[in-house]
This record gives C-alpha cells, sequence and structure tokens, in this order.
C-alpha cells in the first residue's frame, strides 16, 4: 500500500459568475419564469465551469448571494427580478520549483535510459529469435529462398532513399503579345 502525497494549491485568482432573470407571479408569490429564474446552485455550478475553463482544478471559498427584486406591480400580477452571484478563489496545482526542476529532469533522464534499453533488449530478443528460426528452416530445408532467412534486411537510409532533387525545369516561353479582334462595323 502507497500513500500518495497531494501536490499543494496555488491560487489562481478570483472567479465570479453573475446571472439574472425575470419572474412573474401573483398576490401569492412568484410564479413562472418568464426567462428560467437563475438558483444559487445554478450559479455554483458555473462558477465551477467558469474556472475549470480559466485552467483551476477547484474552487474554494465559495459564496453566493440570492436577491429578488420587485420590478413592476399591477393588479394581477407582478415582476421580480431574480440576480444571483456567486464567487470564490480559482486553485490549481503548484507548479515544481527551480530547485525540483533538476531533480524532475534526472527522473525523466532515467526513464527514458530505462525505456530506451528496455526497446534495445526487445529488438536483441526479436533478433535472435528470428535467427534461431532461420538457422532451423536452413537445417530442414524449408526455406525456398536461404538468402532472405540467412541475411536479415537493414532498413534502408533515409538519405539515400530520398528522391534526387529535380533540375530546374526551364520556364515556359511567354505569350506573344495578343492582337486585338476585328472590330466589326456595319455600314448602313
Amino acid at each position: 500500500m502507497s500513500i500518495s502525497i497531494r501536490p499543494q494549491m496555488t491560487p489562481i485568482g478570483p472567479v465570479h459568475v453573475r446571472m439574472t432573470g425575470v419572474v412573474r407571479g401573483d398576490q401569492k408569490g412568484p410564479g413562472i419564469g418568464i426567462v428560467n429564474a437563475p438558483t444559487a446552485a445554478e450559479a455554483t455550478a458555473e462558477l465551477h465551469r467558469v474556472a475549470r475553463v480559466s485552467g483551476a482544478d477547484k474552487v474554494v471559498s465559495v459564496a453566493a448571494d440570492y436577491r429578488r427584486a420587485a420590478l413592476a406591480g399591477g393588479t394581477t400580477a407582478t415582476q421580480w427580478r431574480i440576480e444571483v452571484q456567486a464567487w470564490g478563489t480559482a486553485m490549481a496545482p503548484a507548479k515544481p520549483e527551480a530547485s525540483d526542476a533538476p531533480q524532475a529532469d534526472a527522473e525523466q533522464e532515467s526513464r527514458k535510459q530505462d525505456s530506451e534499453k528496455a526497446r534495445d533488449a526487445d529488438a536483441a530478443r526479436k533478433a535472435q529469435d528470428g535467427a534461431a528460426k532461420a538457422d532451423a528452416a536452413t537445417m530442414r530445408g524449408d526455406s525456398p529462398e536461404p538468402d532472405k532467412a540467412a541475411a536479415p534486411v537493414a532498413p534502408p537510409d533515409p538519405v539515400e532513399a530520398a528522391p534526387a532533387p529535380a533540375a530546374e525545369a526551364p520556364s515556359a516561353p511567354e505569350p506573344a503579345p495578343a492582337t486585338p479582334a476585328p472590330i466589326a462595323t456595319s455600314e448602313r
């Protein structure tokens, strides 16, 4: 069982969301929303979405404010303006400091060397397996083409495989200056 240490979080900056809507109601209170009336939960969810877009992993010190103000009142209905605000501090993982960078580079370099060693060992194992199969096939006489089985084919050198640059093609002759077309005239 291993215990992982969470990296410290660094504040990115403040995040603020403001949502508004209008609700129509009667004497009993707010009723149907003309436009979807925002709630504090929606504003908080939107706050987290905005923070993620900014590159944050989480938001701390989250707070929300819900306000309702009457806009217009009549004999049968009243309209309220709903305003919801949410704010907090966006947090992201701490970046490694300069003193940690050489250690991280050394670890990355050692991982790279290990992967190269493993790749080389796999290639050597495949080459030995191929050579052993070729020898066995040659001994049995199964190989229809003994020269292919005996000598492995090396990949072509990219410099040799590249096409030779084409010589500069002669340019097309310039067209002769156009002569004006004859103008048709009618005599009356």
